[in-house]
C-alpha cells in the first residue's frame, strides 16, 4: 500500500517529516508523499531522511486556491505530486501564498477578538505553527484553550466552520492562487496536479465540474480517501454512506475522463483517529507519479 496525502508539523500536522517516514516503514508501506498546506519547507528533511530508506518518498504540496463562489470553487484544494522542490518559481509563488495566508489568519484572529469577544491573539496562534504556516486548526486550538465557557458544547468542527468559507468570522485572503494558476504552477515544476478529496465539495453538477477541471489541465483525482473521518461527514449519519460511495464513484470518474488515480489518508498526526495508510491506496497508482 501507499499514502499520497500526508501533512507534517511544517503545516498543520503533528509529526516531523522524518517521523512520517519512520511510521510508514513500520507499516510496510511502499511509498508516501508529503503534501503540506501551501508550503514545501518540510521537503528538504523529508527527501534527505528518506534517501537511504526502503521507502519511496514523493515531494508534494497541497494548495488552497482562491474562493470563487460563482464557479463553485469553495475551499477546493489542489495537490501537486512529484514536484521540483528546488524550483525558484515554486519557492517564490509559495512565499506569496504564505504572505496571504498569514494576513488572512491575523485578520480572522482580530475579528474573533473584536467582533465576537474571543480571547485570542495572532501571536499565540503562530506559536503553535512551524515555519510560520498558520492554519485554521491552530486558531481553533487557541479558541478552545482560552475560551472554555464560550466554546462549551461546541466541537472543533463547529469552530472550524465559523472561520471557514461561509462562516461568520471568515475573511478572504488577499493573495491566493486561482484554480488555473495552481494547476499551471504544478505542471511548470514537473508535478502532477490532483484534485484533493473531491467528495467533500458541495457542487451542483459534479460531471460539469470534473469536465471543467479537465478542460483547464487537471491530470488526476483522489479516489481513496477517509471520508467517514473528515468534514463534512465526520460524526454524522452520512459517514458510512460517504465512505462506501465516493471512492467507487470517483474511481469511475477517473476512468471515464482518463485521470490519474491517487489517494491518501490526509494524515495530520492521528487527529480524528486517522492513521497513515488507512485509505488503502494500491501500489499500482505509483506508476502515475514516478
Amino acid at each position: 500500500m501507499i499514502d499520497l496525502h500526508l501533512h507534517s508539523n511544517n503545516s498543520d500536522g503533528l509529526d516531523a517529516p522524518s517521523q512520517l517516514i519512520d511510521k510508514a516503514i513500520e507499516l510496510n508501506l511502499k511509498a508516501i508523499a508529503l503534501t503540506d498546506h501551501d508550503t514545501i519547507s518540510g521537503l528538504r528533511e523529508f527527501l534527505s531522511y528518506g534517501e537511504d530508506k526502503d521507502l519511496i518518498v514523493i515531494p508534494g504540496v497541497e494548495f488552497s486556491i482562491q474562493h470563487e463562489p460563482k464557479r463553485e470553487l469553495i475551499d477546493v484544494h489542489i495537490i501537486g505530486l512529484n514536484i521540483d522542490a528546488d524550483s525558484a518559481k515554486l519557492i517564490n509563488s509559495i512565499q506569496d501564498q504564505l504572505k496571504g495566508r498569514l494576513e488572512q489568519k491575523k485578520a480572522i484572529c482580530r475579528r474573533l477578538r473584536k467582533e465576537f469577544g474571543y480571547v485570542i491573539t495572532f501571536e499565540e496562534v503562530r506559536e503553535l505553527a512551524v515555519n510560520n504556516v498558520v492554519g485554521r486548526p491552530h486558531i481553533v486550538e487557541i479558541m478552545k484553550k482560552n475560551n472554555p465557557s464560550m466554546t462549551q458544547g461546541k466541537s472543533k468542527n463547529d469552530l472550524f466552520k465559523m472561520i471557514s468559507v461561509g462562516g461568520e468570522a471568515f475573511i478572504e485572503r488577499t493573495t491566493e492562487l486561482t484554480f488555473e494558476d495552481s494547476i499551471d504552477l504544478i505542471k511548470s515544476v514537473g508535478g502532477v496536479p490532483i484534485l484533493a478529496h473531491p467528495g467533500i465539495h458541495d457542487i451542483s453538477n459534479c460531471i460539469k465540474f470534473i469536465e471543467f477541471c479537465v478542460s483547464v489541465g487537471l491530470e488526476g483525482i483522489e479516489v481513496e480517501y477517509p471520508y467517514a473521518k473528515n468534514r463534512p461527514f465526520y460524526n454524522t449519519d452520512r459517514a458510512i454512506w460517504a465512505q462506501e460511495y465516493f471512492p467507487s464513484y470517483y474511481r469511475k470518474i477517473a476512468e471515464k475522463y482518463k485521470l490519474k488515480k491517487s489517494g491518501g489518508s490526509d494524515y495530520h498526526g492521528g487527529k480524528k483517529g486517522i492513521e497513515i495508510g488507512e485509505a488503502q491506496v494500491p501500489e499500482k497508482y505509483l506508476k502515475n507519479f514516478i
